[in-house]
């Protein structure tokens, strides 16, 4: 049995309980302090660190009697991070004792000064969902392939929460008609698939028959069609696409609005300002919001954050641009509006369904949005 000081995430109950597997047990988890040390945000993540500070305290909690599988769980859900157990002394209010702590193995960049309860507002319902699928892993795969995977993980965590929060129009049912018997991860990497064996109320007022349902789990995206209403144009990128590949389309470069994930702590407005300039180089004036929506609610959780961009595109088509380390390599192009609705209404290829979308609405409202500017 041992004792172990936490000081940053793990004291968020919440979350403890998800990374032991178990509530934490009366009397296992104390108040405590550890001397000449104070926690600091990581720069630019959503955790902290500790670091040695003289005449500082940390505080935090005492857990204590922990089994070899409370710390292989922990050490799997820390040793993402980078952090190794360090022994340390802790005061509690019975007096000073023995525990260990996890610490990074090489001091990150310091952020601010952290407090749980900051941490608490913005990251804990994030980190509890993303910590969820981590836990699930636990004994699959190592420590270094959840590394490489938590990036992708919190998006989902991210775009989950924030499909808590959303409004929707009432409903005769909700989330609590619905019974899951069973939860399956056959695969996570980039995207996951997740099984379900579930029931849920039918319209008739019976539960209906047990059945078996899969889901490509995926992440909110910000599509932005590039808007110049001063040269009633558009911009358009091409580029190679993985999905027309592997449907068996001849052609898989395809044309379309410029889109990415939302990353974690960022709003689908801050993504779509972020991809303009990423894959087009074009800074964009404003945003005019045209849908948020599901394209295919029947298989994915995949949703979309749908705008017109309004932007100055002189001299913004031929260029080539994209990150190099997504590995992206994007072709822009400037169609004028005649040219765009020729090109969805007439063209072979007007086949990516938000390209679709956005050119239909900026056909309905493009007077309104040139008036305006």
């Amino acid at each position: 049995m041992k004792n172990l000081f936490v000081y940053g995430t793990l004291a968020h109950l919440p979350l403890l309980n998800i990374v032991l597997g178990r509530g934490s047990e009366a009397g296992q988890a104390d108040v405590a302090t550890l001397a000449d040390f104070t926690p600091f945000w990581v720069s630019g993540q959503a955790y902290p660190m500790l670091a040695a500070q003289k005449g500082a305290t940390a505080t935090g909690l005492l857990l204590t009697n922990l089994t070899d599988q409370d710390l292989a769980r922990l050490d799997f859900y820390e040793g993402g991070f980078d952090y190794t157990l360090k022994p340390v002394t802790v005061k509690t209010p019975r007096g000073e004792t023995s525990a260990e702590v996890y610490l990074p193995d090489q001091e990150p960049a310091r952020g601010a000064a952290w407090r749980l309860s900051d941490w608490q507002a913005e990251w804990g319902a994030i980190t509890v969902r993303a910590a969820e699928e981590v836990m699930a892993y636990f004994g699959q795969i190592a420590t270094d392939e959840l590394a490489r995977r938590f990036a992708a993980i919190r998006r989902r965590a991210a775009s989950y929460v924030r499909g808590q929060t959303e409004a929707s129009r009432p409903t005769r049912y909700d989330r609590s008609d619905v019974t899951v018997t069973q939860k399956r991860l056959p695969y996570s990497n980039f995207y996951a698939v997740q099984e379900y064996d579930l029931q849920h109320r039918q319209f008739d007022g019976d539960t209906s028959p047990e059945m078996e349902r899969a889901v490509f789990v995926a992440c909110d995206a910000a599509i932005v069609l590039p808007y110049d209403p001063r040269r009633d144009c558009v911009l358009l990128v091409e580029q190679f696409r993985i999905g027309a590949y592997a449907r068996g389309a001849d052609q898989p470069w395809l044309l379309e609005p410029v889109a990415g994930h939302v990353d974690i702590g960022e709003t689908p407005e801050q993504a779509a300002k972020r991809e303009t300039l990423e894959e087009a180089g074009v800074e964009l004036s404003s945003l005019i919001p045209i849908c948020q929506a599901y394209p295919s609610p029947g298989d994915s959780t995949e949703f979309y954050h749908m705008y017109l961009g309004l932007c100055d595109l002189q001299g913004a088509g031929g260029t080539v641009a994209g990150v190099v380390s997504e590995q992206e390599d994007i072709l822009c192009h400037i169609l004028s509006f005649e040219e765009l609705m020729a090109f969805v209404e007439n063209g072979p290829g007007a086949n990516v369904l938000p390209l679709v979308t956005a050119a239909y609405w900026l056909a309905r409202n493009r007077d309104r949005v040139r008036q305006a500017a």
